[in-house]
């Protein structure tokens, strides 16, 4: 799937944006249809990519709308259900021109990076048995993300981009990459937290 001519499609896309932007005309939003469109055909570690991205875009309630959709994405993966029926129920909410451009050329260095690093290996981690842990690791990550904590998006989303590509190209080594890197942002949550906690602690007894 990811070839040279599936990533200058992305490329093209993203190119013409920006040069609309510079002579001044900005042209239409993008809608969640629209991204997966651009991928031919739209799977379920697509969608995931695509959810995750835009869950980093600076649009007000992206990140707790496309949380939602990712823990369905989350059971849908558990069950087996790879239709992608419903979701023209969020093209609702629309990325600004601007912000596509920048989500166009993500995708593009994105699938770059894989189609030149990424292969076939570990396959015991897409293993059946292995299905319900995954599914809870993205209903973990789309939680967190839920949360209206400031940046907090950033380390599950970031998770959740690795996990897709690891599975959209079966490579073991991105599912592992996820994992460490969204349990590295939940120890730094907790640790901030924390942290938070006892300085509102010392200023509470401090104030009575």
């Amino acid at each position: 799937m990811i070839d040279a001519a599936f990533i200058r499609r992305f490329v093209r896309e993203a190119r013409r944006r920006r040069l609309d932007l510079q002579r001044g005309r900005p042209g239409d939003p993008l809608t969640l249809q629209q991204l997966l469109d651009l991928h031919g055909r739209a799977t379920l570690p697509v969608l995931l990519i695509v959810l995750a991205l835009i869950t980093t875009v600076p649009v007000a309630g992206a990140g707790m709308l496309f949380s939602l959709a990712i823990m369905v994405w989350a059971w849908r993966w558990l069950r087996r259900r790879e239709s992608l029926q419903g979701l023209e129920r969020l093209n609702f909410l629309q990325i600004s021109p601007r912000a596509a451009s920048r989500c166009l050329r993500w995708l593009a260095g994105m699938y770059l990076f894989a189609g030149r690093w990424l292969r076939p290996r570990w396959a015991a981690l897409f293993s059946s048995r292995l299905r319900g842990f995954w599914s809870l690791w993205v209903a973990l990550m789309a939680f967190i993300i839920f949360l209206p904590i400031p940046f907090g998006n950033l380390f599950p989303a970031v998770s959740l981009l690795m996990l897709g590509l690891g599975l959209l190209t079966r490579d073991g080594l991105m599912l592992v990459l996820s994992l460490l890197l969204g349990l590295g942002g939940l120890g730094a949550l907790i640790a901030a937290a924390g942290w938070l906690g006892q300085i509102l602690m010392r200023a509470w007894t401090s104030a009575f």
